[in-house]
């Protein structure tokens, strides 16, 4: 395996290029090797589990933090689900419940967000502002039919809501009280799931072959990029700023692991 033959280069955003997207302070190996895969010509794109802020928030993130990248090569979770959505029903009446990331993504690619029935998709993303109502409605809609996503599968996570700096819950534990209620499975949209990876790379008019997936969480970036055939690189962080996501039976262990993502400069 050559890193340099690799084209394209996918990153992880959370504790792998910045703390994470509360706190967007970037990891100086992260820039060293960002900056040098850019001089050298190398295509890059970023590919993230959080759902609850959209593409656009994202990429403001990470310009903020001093990554300079079009925002139509950066790729969520929530715009994943979105896609898999449409390409299922285009123009779907959806029930989205997020923080307005995951919202602004459905709306980007032609769907129907609404608040009133009919409703032919259900969408959950983490979101500390969620009423009862909104939890219930979507309950009551699923129990009626429509199709049940999680966008992501975080059950919680590190960030700051209305200034307080605390661990929330996610959207994997707000989609565990639907599936409750309901007896419904969710369809999980997201990393570890393989052909997320395998449609972003698409996207980008490029092939498995010549990829390379950058991420700190062994469950997800790793297990979904072994499972999609992608070459993986494990950068070894703080494990206390490791989202927990289960991966099932995928394969965790990376094709390159690394103390810090400098490392790979050498290897390109």
């Amino acid at each position: 395996m050559n890193l340099r033959d690799k084209k394209l280069w996918i990153f992880d955003v959370d504790n792998t290029l910045i703390l994470d997207v509360d706190h967007p302070t970037p990891f100086d190996d992260a820039m060293k090797l960002w900056n040098a895969l850019e001089e050298k010509g190398y295509e890059l794109a970023i590919l993230t589990n959080v759902g609850r802020l959209s593409s656009r928030q994202v990429n403001l993130a990470l310009s903020e933090a001093g990554f300079k990248i079009p925002v139509e090569r950066v790729f969520t979770a929530g715009a994943a689900a979105a896609a898999y959505v449409n390409n299922r029903a285009p123009g779907a009446r959806c029930f989205v419940i997020g923080e307005g990331g995951a919202q602004e993504d459905f709306v980007a690619r032609g769907l129907d967000v609404t608040n009133n029935p009919p409703i032919d998709f259900v969408a959950i993303g983490a979101d500390r502002g969620m009423s009862f109502d909104e939890l219930n409605f979507a309950t009551k809609m699923v129990k009626e039919g429509a199709p049940l996503i999680c966008i992501s599968g975080s059950r919680d996570y590190p960030g700051i809501y209305l200034g307080v700096e605390d661990t929330f819950i996610g959207e994997r534990s707000i989609v565990a009280a639907i599936e409750h209620a309901t007896g419904a499975e969710a369809v999980i949209v997201g990393k570890p799931l393989p052909e997320i990876l395998v449609e972003t790379v698409k996207a980008l008019g490029r092939d498995v072959s010549d990829a390379v997936m950058i991420g700190d969480n062994p469950k997800s970036d790793i297990a979904g990029g072994n499972a999609a055939g992608i070459t993986t690189v494990l950068v070894q962080r703080d494990p206390d700023n490791i989202v927990v996501f289960e991966s099932g039976d995928l394969d965790t262990t990376p094709t390159v692991t690394v103390e810090a993502l400098d490392e790979l400069i050498s290897k390109i």
